[in-house]
């Protein structure tokens, strides 16, 4: 009887944790999407808000960092440039990091210009302070791991990302 209280017990805890993961795992990707809204939308104060403090840091702060996105704007102008959708592919499971959870976010992003449709893949490592109620990213396509893992305090090294991808689809 004891034993098949035990393995009960172990059969509800492992179902919990799943539960949670999962949970986890869903505002992470809610989140994201949140964040991902906002920069399609042009929102760019929103979006910089969901960002880790060392990817604002390292973009030279906020104000500086909104005013680049906005000149960026202006530059797809002139080659015609328009951002068609953006898009959560896949994540990764959830991994502890000291007091923080990680976890990584593989996204599409898809352009149109006169050159053609441009398919970019990136992800963006999403941080929780807070057991998962909350997010940071921090984007990963324009750096190197090494980079990334000196913007966080402690970095859980079983969490690996996709180094992403570049193609162009010519008209």
């Amino acid at each position: 009887m004891m034993k098949k209280t035990v393995s009960l017990l172990l059969l509800l805890l492992v179902g919990q944790f799943t539960f949670s993961q999962q949970n986890v795992i869903a505002n992470a990707k809610r989140t994201a999407q949140l964040m991902i809204d906002d920069y399609l939308k042009k929102k760019y104060e929103n979006y910089v808000d969901f960002l880790y403090p060392t990817e604002i840091k390292y973009r030279g702060g906020k104000d500086k960092f909104v005013s680049l996105l906005k000149a960026n704007d202006e530059s797809d102008k002139l080659f015609n440039l328009k951002r068609v959708s953006q898009k959560i592919i896949s994540t990764s499971k959830v991994y502890q990091a000291g007091k923080e959870l990680h976890c990584a976010i593989s996204v599409e992003n898809k352009s149109r210009s006169d050159m053609g449709t441009t398919i970019l893949r990136t992800t963006l490592l999403a941080i929780s302070a807070d057991q998962g109620k909350s997010w940071k990213f921090i984007t990963t396509g324009d750096k190197t791991p090494t980079q990334v893992h000196k913007m966080v305090p402690k970095f859980n090294e079983d969490l690996m990302w996709d180094a992403g991808s570049f193609k162009t689809l010519k008209k």
